[in-house]
This record gives C-alpha cells, sequence and structure tokens, in this order.
C-alpha cells in the first residue's frame, strides 16, 4: 500500500486505559505486537493473533508499567522481516508521574525528540528493495539510512538540553551511536525504563529492537553530527553485516 510510512506516536500514562482499533488494509494477514508493554496475552499481538487481511482487531488494557519508550511491530510469523522493513512501526510512549516529576527534557518535539533509525536499500525507481549480502548472516542490510522514515534529517536545536529516544528499527544492522566531536551524553533510560541515575559515556550499542533515551548538551552555533560509528566486534562476517560501516544519522 502507498500510504504513511510508519504508524504514528502513543502516547499514555500509567493507570490510563486504552483501547485501539487495529485494521488490517492489506491483502495479506499480519498482527500488531505491542514490544515491551506489560499487558495480558490475549492482548499482545503475537504470531498466535492474525489480523486477516480486510478484518479488524480491537485490544484494550490497563497501562500498568513504569516510563518508558516503548514500539509496535507486526509479528506475523514469517513475514514480520518484510513488513516491517515496509513501515509497519511506531513509538509507544508511557508517562508516570517520576518520569512528569524529573527534570528531563519533556516537551515533546521541541527538546524531547523520538527518532526512529532505520537502513534501507533503495532500486533504480526509489523503491525499496530487500537487499541481504552475500555471505551476510543478520539479514537486510541497507546502504541510506532514514530517522522517522526521512532521508537525510536534521533537528534546529534550540534548547541547551536535548532528549533522544533512539529506537533502533532496522532489520537486522548494529548501530554504535556516538557524535562527531565526541561529545560525551547521558544515558537516562533503557527499554526497561528510567535508569536509576544517569550514565555518562561517549558510545551507545543498539542492536534492533532495542531502545534508549539520552540527554545531550548544544551550545548555541555549533553543528554536531549522531553517527554510528564502526564496532569492535562481528570479525570477518560482521563486516558483511555492516559492522564496519560509519554513518552519518
Amino acid at each position: 500500500m502507498n500510504g504513511t510510512y510508519l504508524g504514528p506516536t502513543i502516547r499514555a500514562r500509567r493507570g490510563e486505559q486504552v483501547e485501539f482499533v487495529v485494521r488490517n488494509g492489506l491483502d495479506q494477514d499480519t498482527s500488531l505486537h505491542w514490544h515491551g508493554m506489560h499487558l495480558p496475552a490475549a492482548m499482545d499481538g503475537g504470531p498466535h493473533q492474525v489480523v486477516p487481511a480486510g478484518e479488524t482487531w480491537r485490544p484494550r488494557w490497563v497501562i500498568d508499567q513504569p516510563a518508558s519508550t516503548l514500539w509496535y511491530h507486526p509479528h506475523v510469523h514469517g513475514s514480520t522481516a518484510d513488513h516491517m522493513y515496509r513501515g509497519l512501526s511506531g513509538l509507544f510512549i508511557v508517562d508516570d508521574e517520576n518520569s512528569e516529576e524529573s527534570k528531563l527534557p519533556s516537551e515533546y518535539g521541541v527538546d524531547d525528540i523520538p527518532m526512529i533509525v532505520q537502513d534501507r536499500a533503495f532500486d533504480g525507481d526509489n523503491q525499496f528493495e530487500k537487499r541481504v549480502p552475500l555471505g551476510g548472516t543478520l539479514g537486510v542490510i541497507g546502504d541510506e539510512v532514514l530517522v522517522n522514515g526521512t532521508l537525510g534529517p536534521y533537528i534546529d536545536v534550540t534548547t541547551g538540553l536535548v532528549r533522544l529516544r533512539l529506537l533502533n528499527g532496522s532489520n537486522a544492522r548494529l548501530y554504535n551511536f556516538g557524535f562527531s566531536d565526541d561529545r560525551p551524553f547521558s544515558l537516562v533510560a533503557t527499554d526497561g525504563g528510567l535508569l536509576a541515575e544517569p550514565w555518562s559515556t561517549e558510545r551507545l550499542y543498539l542492536s534492533p529492537g532495542e531502545r534508549a533515551e539520552i540527554v545531550v548538551a548544544f551550545k548555541p552555533g555549533e553543528r554536531v553530527e549522531l553517527r554510528s560509528y564502526p564496532s569492535e566486534y562481528g570479525g570477518t562476517l560482521g563486516r558483511v553485516d555492516g559492522f564496519d560501516d560509519r554513518l552519518d544519522i
């Protein structure tokens, strides 16, 4: 389908009841899994809960977990990677009293920025191409990077501190995040939610499906790139799977 690439960011608070209408407009079966969410098995959207083509599924539950950056994606048996590659995914942000009372940047889209990072390969007609490296072991590896579905993205920073909610939404690629001037940043949250205290670092590995929240400081007038640096892991086969690549995000 030539519709919107990636789904909307969903935001809810601990204690709220949520309900969704998931309509499958494809010509094939799919599903929708709430990755990282604590919820009843009947609402999970795993491979055992297929939404047939043209039909609708209505999951509902009460949010009952600490603040965290989660996401949703298909989990249909045999087609998860393909449906993911074509853009069926999105962020699901959970808030709670601790996150709302913290001093972390929190104005969505201003100093609290979601970043779904994905590599993609394009053919001569600028359509997605599922390119698996010869000898590769992980899956599809692309040579272009999208952030929130955008090629060559940038942010005009307007505050001294910025919180980036990073999701590795790629099918196979490992990212080793860091800034072009090696400035330190603070890791404040991982898949399970906020850390007890910030951890200062210059590099951060994220494998497919992992999330992390970082806070980085900026000064007026400067320009800096968020990059993925070559990894020290992977060996010879890792090189084929893109572990040696340096990418400007």
